[in-house]
């Protein structure tokens, strides 16, 4: 009997030592996974929400201007799960491609003043210089796909 409590002991230690590397893995996926979505939310959801919001604002423009807001209301309430879902697999994409360590680098980086400031002035590009890429990028696809 006085044998039994050391052997108990034993068997939790060598349960707990065979399931604690698979519980490290699991809270480090899980890790990667929030840490992927705060990246996502800092660097990604600001450009979805601008085209979203730019998209949405074109498309009540050309409804009668008593509509325009209800319109309005109803993409923007349409959209939501959209976006959510976007933004999702943006997340898990990321929390697959990227360690641990760079998602803390990413997420140090576009947390600073400087990663908020290129997120801003990626958003705040003007009209003409949208225009201008979409030119370039027309260019590269004509380049790519050859004359028709």
């Amino acid at each position: 009997m006085r044998f039994a409590y050391p052997m108990l002991m034993a068997a939790a230690l060598a349960v707990h030592t065979l399931t604690f590397p698979a519980a490290a893995a699991a809270d480090e996926a899980s890790d990667k996974v929030a840490l992927a979505r705060q990246v996502v939310d800092l660097a990604v959801a600001p450009g979805i929400d601008g085209r979203v919001a730019r998209m949405i604002a074109e498309a009540a423009a050309k409804q009668p201007a008593d509509r325009q807001a209800a319109f309005r209301a109803d993409a923007e309430k349409a959209a939501a799960p959209i976006r959510a879902d976007l933004l999702g697999e943006f997340a898990t994409y990321y929390a697959s491609a990227l360690s641990l360590a760079e998602l803390k680098d990413i997420h140090g980086f576009y947390s600073s003043p400087a990663g908020r400031k290129l997120v801003q002035v990626e958003e705040a590009k003007p009209a003409e210089v949208n225009a201008a890429i979409q030119q370039y990028i027309i260019k590269l696809v004509v380049l790519i796909n050859g004359p028709k």
